[in-house]
């Protein structure tokens, strides 16, 4: 299967669908239309669907995204689904702004 390379357009505007997500709570909105998404992000309806559609069928005709799936996807998609370990040397206050905010993602 012939694999068609992605335009950095595309990729560009991938973070802005996530991050739009990732500020939807899942269980008042567990569906999203790419007319919402679109409403969110200032992208249309079909731009979206048509970006999504590069990396395969995510959502249903006339129903929408499933969020908490579509969020999963992206950060595969995005390569967000690693655990990354990392040092800190020298805990000033920058370091222990990054410790509070790892500490704050654990979390959640």
């Amino acid at each position: 299967m012939e694999q068609r390379r992605v335009p950095d357009v595309v990729i560009n505007r991938l973070p802005l669908y996530l991050r739009v997500l990732s500020e939807i709570d899942v269980e008042h909105t567990p569906i999203i239309s790419s007319y919402d998404l679109g409403e969110r992000t200032g992208i249309t309806p079909g731009q979206i669907r048509k970006d999504l559609s590069m990396f395969g069928v995510f959502g249903k005709q006339g129903v929408g995204y499933d969020v908490y799936i579509l969020r999963g996807e992206l950060r595969r998609i995005l390569k967000l689904n690693r655990v990354v370990n990392v040092g800190l040397v020298g805990v000033g206050n920058l370091g222990q702004a990054f410790l509070q905010y790892g500490a704050d993602r654990q979390r959640e």
